[in-house]
């Protein structure tokens, strides 16, 4: 978090105040606004329980935030100032702590007091694995705080989670498959760029939350991703004889996880004593963190085979952190943040100024959706989409549903400044989730401008939302607010008509020789527009899109073909003239090109689409 990041308080609680009231009356700190009582556990009000809530003190005589695993380095974000926050002689003990999670764009700061629910002298809920560290039974306070109470904690999403701790771009990937190595090599790359990892085998019910299962799993539990890795197996007996003879080595892909308890350990294939580690070379234990023969049942870290990980685990939250400094070292993305809303603006569903059409399921009303383009410098650009819809029920204990949401990317005419009025080209579409955020990652897509549309999956559901854009280099990205532009001098014509003109390619004469090396440009009255440069012997294929609005029912267009010298100045090979008329038609044509002497050189073919209503494409 940057110091430009604005903080907000949560319930208006300033930590800073309520620290020193507490150290001048020498009082610890209790919470009116979630209170030591069932009122902040259950969501039923009347609810008896045998709990008692007690300090960190009251259960050891020596607490800390932190004594092992996890280090105020690793939650910097989260637990801010936590050396202040220490259990220390430098510090007054006010009973007060502070946690920041990331909402919506913004670091929302929650305090709360440390009396923390127990029953027989122990912790309720979560707990460290060292009896006198207190971070995570304080932490999850924070977070049953800003989600109304305890129990709206059971069933949570992790990638939530994850995106509430940390500010990244979180997804979840449910029941993985057995073979999945694409998947393996994913959770590889992205560990290695230092994304958080969390799986979990879900409970189907709320008496199967913490169930144990044979295999030494609990379900509905969190286990932290530690560690993801390929290593050699050097035992012949199990390998194949081919392998064997040849002298290569079998691979056997790992995945390290943590149960933060600290109780319980997967105990199949590769757990702590399994005799798979007798195949293990010693430097590859050493580089592993693995000591041979001195393994800890209970610590609470354990490995296990991929394959049974995607057997046992049925839901996979990943939370990437994107790098966006520029003075860094590492690879780093380029960011954009865009809030906005879905709304019908008081209008019926349909009217010019409803932002709230829904899925591409409703071709009707689709298009009246925000709509945002950006261009693609080169295909090597990488982009990542993170819609997040605000959460309307911050701290609150009747959790209002989310919409359902998603995002769809269609290619566009390579000059389009105005609003689609009708879906064209798809190219992606995310997953749609009744969920906070859903994601869009597209790859190798060709140069070019494109459409992002987010939407709900039903029209005339409104909510506010957050579009964040990471891409590995920078791109145009802005949004299309207006239907069709004024034309005339002074801006105070309206255009009549509207024309999509597609050059799909041209064919040279059988003289022709050797590669072309050429570009199209197109042109009318006022502006010029450029295709890509492309390589060939007899024929190019752009299949480029330009769009343009008129006032006139006859329009003509220049169309010129350029050889691109590299080195030198280019040359014009030919041209030909298009002739558009506004008949409410798609025309596909094939027109002569002629070299600067007059002498036809080869054809163009290209689709005009004349329309005298300038909202229908």
């Amino acid at each position: 978090m940057t110091k430009s990041d604005k903080i907000r308080y949560f319930g208006s609680q300033n930590y800073e105040k309520l620290q020193k009231i507490c150290v001048k009356k020498k009082q610890p700190f209790v919470d009116t606004l979630f209170p030591p009582t069932n009122q902040s556990l259950f969501l039923e009000q009347g609810r008896s329980s045998d709990i008692v809530w007690k300090r960190p003190a009251e259960l050891h005589p020596d607490p800390h935030l932190f004594v092992e695993g996890a280090s105020p380095n690793d939650v910097t974000q989260v637990i801010p100032n936590a050396d202040d926050q220490e259990w220390s002689p430098k510090h007054a003990y006010a009973g007060i702590f502070r946690f920041r999670f990331w909402r919506f764009g913004k670091w929302v700061e929650v305090v709360i007091d440390d009396l923390l629910p127990t029953r027989d002298g122990k912790l309720l809920f979560a707990r460290s694995k060292t009896p006198n560290e207190f971070w995570s039974a304080l932490l999850e306070k924070a977070f049953a705080k800003l989600y109304g109470c305890y129990e709206n904690l059971v069933g949570g999403h992790l990638s939530d989670a994850l995106q509430d701790v940390s500010g990244g771009v979180a997804e979840t990937l449910h029941d993985p498959t057995d073979n999945d190595l694409k998947l393996f090599n994913d959770l590889k790359t992205a560990f290695d760029k230092g994304a958080l990892i969390v799986a979990a085998i879900a409970a189907r019910t709320k008496e199967e939350i913490e169930e144990s299962l044979d295999c030494g799993l609990v379900k509905g539990h969190a286990y932290a991703v530690s560690a993801v890795c390929t290593i050699d197996v050097s035992n012949p007996t199990q390998r194949s004889l081919t392998s064997y003879l040849l002298g290569s080595k079998q691979k056997q892909n790992l995945i390290r996880l943590q149960n933060p308890w600290g109780e319980k350990e997967w105990n199949g294939a590769w757990s702590d004593d399994s005799s798979e580690w007798q195949n293990v070379s010693d430097s590859q234990l050493s580089a592993m963190g693995v000591e041979r023969g001195n393994s800890d049942n209970n610590d609470g870290d354990f490995w296990m085979p991929w394959e049974s990980f995607v057997q046992y685990f049925t839901d996979i939250s990943l939370c990437q952190l994107f790098n966006t400094s520029v003075f860094s070292f590492t690879k780093s993305y380029d960011e954009q943040i865009v809030f906005s809303e879905w709304t019908t603006n008081g209008k019926k569903s349909g009217a010019p100024d409803d932002r709230a059409g829904g899925c591409l399921n409703f071709q009707a009303t689709f298009c009246n959706n925000p709509q945002y383009i950006f261009d693609i410098p080169s295909p090597n650009c990488s982009v990542m989409f993170a819609l997040t819809q605000n959460d309307p029920s911050e701290g609150l204990k009747k959790r209002e549903p989310f919409v359902t949401i998603g995002m769809h990317v269609m290619k566009v005419e390579n000059n389009r400044q105005y609003r689609v009025h009708q879906a064209m080209h798809p190219i992606a579409t995310s997953d749609y989730a009744s969920g906070r955020s859903v994601y869009l990652h597209l790859q190798s897509l060709p140069r070019g401008r494109y459409l992002l549309v987010p939407t709900t999956f039903a029209p005339k559901e409104q909510a506010l939302f957050m579009l964040r854009i990471y891409s590995d280099e920078h791109i145009h990205f802005s949004p299309l607010t207006k239907h069709a532009p004024k034309l005339g001098l002074f801006g105070c014509k309206s255009a009549h008509s509207v024309t999509r003109l597609t050059i799909h390619g041209v064919n040279f004469n059988s003289q022709s020789t050797g590669t072309h090396h050429v570009y199209a440009i197109l042109k009318d009255s006022n502006k010029s527009f450029r295709t890509k440069s492309l390589s060939g012997v007899k024929s190019i294929e752009w299949e480029e899109e330009f769009l343009f609005h008129k006032s006139k029912d006859r329009q003509q267009y220049k169309l010129e073909i350029w050889e691109d010298r590299k080195m030198a100045r280019d040359h014009l090979m030919a041209q030909s003239v298009i002739i558009a008329l506004i008949d409410n038609e798609n025309r596909d044509t094939t027109l002569e090109l002629t070299d600067p002497r007059g002498t036809i050189i080869g054809t163009v073919s290209i689709t005009v689409s004349a329309f005298d209503d300038p909202m229908y494409l």
